[in-house]
């Protein structure tokens, strides 16, 4: 899984421009893991994109029912983190099925 997750967060540190990863795994709920099943977050970084370094996990925990309410979020998401563009980031408008699909289509391509 880590090294799916290694080739996975190279690929999406070129698409979005950042500089490093988070790459991490909430196993148990006692660790934060809200849905029953393994998974990573590979979230792009960028040299103080947060004031402190570890509020990523905040985020993380924060979004993660909205996620899994709305998964057609997440790529907005992890644009945000990023590159923020406000605290509430209320210009930022929401992504069109369209766009979400050509940008899965985009990273599949850059992962075959």
């Amino acid at each position: 899984m880590f090294q799916a997750a290694q080739r996975i967060g190279k690929v999406i540190e070129k698409e979005y421009g950042a500089t490093s990863l988070t790459i991490a795994c909430q196993d148990g709920p006692a660790a934060g893991q809200t849905v029953p099943h393994c998974h990573v977050h590979v979230i792009p970084r960028r040299l103080g994109d947060f004031i402190n370094n570890d509020d990523i996990y905040e985020k993380i925990t924060a979004n993660t029912s909205e996620l899994l309410a709305h998964p057609e979020k997440v790529t907005a998401i992890l644009t945000d983190t990023v590159a923020p563009k406000g605290v509430d980031n209320e210009e930022r408008l929401p992504r069109t099925e369209m766009e979400m699909a050509q940008e899965s289509a985009r990273l599949e391509y850059l992962l075959s």
